[in-house]
């Protein structure tokens, strides 16, 4: 178990109920603000091809609602997400690696391919991109995410994401 299960994990329930447009501006917003959270820019935490790969899927993920209809925008993601799994992050891969992970949950859930509760995979990759940058070390406890400004600052910022989006209490 980890600060995550703990603190934003609680919302699972809660979440089931939310809309589907609420839960989509929800995962938007967790990952594009997950970001801020490393401590530093992701031009220098990042390889080129991972800056690049992150903002395309962010600039698809903002335009899906005029692309019409899934089908319009499936085969082009399908290839863009093909293509980010074929990356090597030199800077930080195990970082780079949750925050893609994160954004091809995301593809998923937009694309109804994943059940509401895949949101929740989406904010645990963030949140498990947010670890990963902190370098604790192997083995990590829930005492050291705590202490951790950068894990204590990701769960709060997705307990109050949810909260303001979902108006879950």
């Amino acid at each position: 178990m980890n600060l995550w299960d703990v603190e934003v994990g609680r919302f699972a329930d809660d979440l089931q109920r939310c809309s589907f447009g609420a839960l989509r501006r929800l995962g938007l917003r967790v990952i594009e603000d997950t970001v801020t959270v490393y401590g530093r820019p992701v031009d220098e935490l990042f390889d080129e091809s991972t800056v690049t790969f992150y903002r395309r899927a962010l600039d698809e993920f903002r335009s899906f609602d005029a692309a019409g209809s899934v089908d319009a925008v499936r085969e082009e993601w399908d290839r863009l997400f093909k293509d980010a799994w074929d990356w090597q992050d030199s800077r930080s891969p195990f970082t780079a690696a949750s925050l893609c992970q994160a954004l091809a949950q995301y593809a998923d859930f937009l694309l109804g391919e994943a059940a509401p509760e895949g949101l929740l995979e989406v904010l645990s990759s963030c949140y498990e991109s947010v670890l990963s940058s902190a370098s604790l070390g192997r083995i990590v406890t829930l005492d050291m995410e705590r202490e951790d400004r950068r894990c204590h600052q990701a769960v709060t910022l997705q307990s109050v994401l949810i909260e303001q989006i979902c108006a879950i209490p």
